[in-house]
């Protein structure tokens, strides 16, 4: 039991109380009422969820594993989720993995989606490969920029480098102008290889902040093939927690082989009023046009219905793999994103 609560009955047993005991008493009692509600009426999957729910704010600090290096747009997020976190920077995904396996981070942050090239699959492998948990989620708003060095011009320009996605994102505007296309492991790395090289006719595609790190001359903005260009980030944990304002959920699995499996998988969020926000199929490797189906939806495990949801999933469907009941920070936050922006000079 709570220690502040055991204190708050002994003072009840002596009437030496005050209005707040009897507040405090009665919400946790309530509290402890609500979780033995909810034991009651769930099924095998939700109640293993609740040992993994923990009443505890999101945190603002810790050792945080990054893609690439300063500047990077998961640079970016990092600073936006974790404003006073201890940022260490890696070249591929699996490191970023590796160094929570050997404490060395505590959390990761990778891309997941992006707006025009799809999810990224390399991602979702691996956490199911590792055993891996979203506890988070921020989306981006991603815009390119074209970056040399201090004496470049356009017209200088022979060479871009970047990362595929972003070289891909950016095809229109680097097929117009008949540059090279050089892949580099990140966006972030890119800059910092065409500063260190000094050569004016080697070009950058990356963001505003890349340039303010590396000291690089922004030759155009917003070259990207879409306006509406975004990657969906991911916060991912070695453990399984669920904390206080989760406010999404993520599973893949596999429907059964038979006539209307995934019919009544979709009609059973229709019942429940579950929102979807994302369904997904994708090729199972070596198999006999075999899928796997990811889906998104809004909603927190305290909710009835959610934990419904989930029971259906785990005791109706093949291999089924829960990904994460996390917080969607684009909801979450109650501040102004870019007084959080201007604060980091993004």
């Amino acid at each position: 039991m709570n220690e502040n609560i055991e204190k708050i009955i002994k003072n009840l047993e002596k009437e030496n109380y005050k209005k707040e005991d009897l507040e405090n008493l009665d919400k946790f009692v309530k509290e402890k009422y609500k979780d033995y509600m909810m034991s009651l009426c769930d099924g095998k999957f939700s109640k293993y969820l609740q040992d993994k729910f923990i009443r505890e704010i999101f945190p603002k600090e810790g050792k945080i594993g990054v893609g690439g290096a300063k500047g990077s747009y998961a640079d970016q997020v990092s600073l936006i989720i974790f404003p006073k976190g201890k940022i260490n920077y890696y070249k591929k995904f699996d490191q970023i993995l590796d160094a929570i396996d050997e404490n060395i981070c505590d959390f990761g942050i990778l891309p997941l989606e992006n707006s025009s090239f799809g999810s990224v699959k390399e991602v979702y492998n691996l956490m199911l490969e590792r055993n891996f948990f979203i506890i988070g989620n921020y989306k981006l708003d991603i815009n390119h920029y074209l970056l040399g060095n201090l004496d470049a011009k356009l017209s200088d320009i022979k060479t871009v480098y970047s990362h595929p996605q972003a070289l891909g994102q950016c095809g229109k505007y680097i097929n117009k102008h008949g540059f090279i296309q050089k892949e580099y492991y990140n966006t972030a790395l890119a800059s910092k290889y065409i500063k260190e090289k000094n050569d004016k006719k080697l070009g950058a595609i990356g963001s505003k902040f890349c340039a303010k790190v590396y000291k690089l001359k922004i030759i155009d903005e917003n070259i990207q093939n879409e306006s509406n260009n975004y990657t969906r980030f991911i916060i991912v944990s070695k453990n399984l927690k669920i904390y206080e304002k989760a406010n999404k959920i993520s599973v893949r699995l596999k429907a059964f082989d038979k006539p209307g499996s995934l019919i009544n998988i979709v009609e059973k969020f229709k019942i429940l009023g579950v929102n979807m926000t994302k369904l997904e199929s994708s090729p199972i490797p070596g198999s006999d046009f075999e899928f796997v189906f990811y889906f998104d939806f809004e909603g927190s495990i305290k909710e009835k219905r959610i934990r419904s949801l989930l029971d259906f999933l785990y005791e109706n469907t093949r291999d089924f793999e829960f990904m994460g009941a996390y917080i969607d920070f684009n909801k979450a936050f109650d501040k102004n994103i870019n007084s959080i922006y201007n604060q980091n000079n993004l």
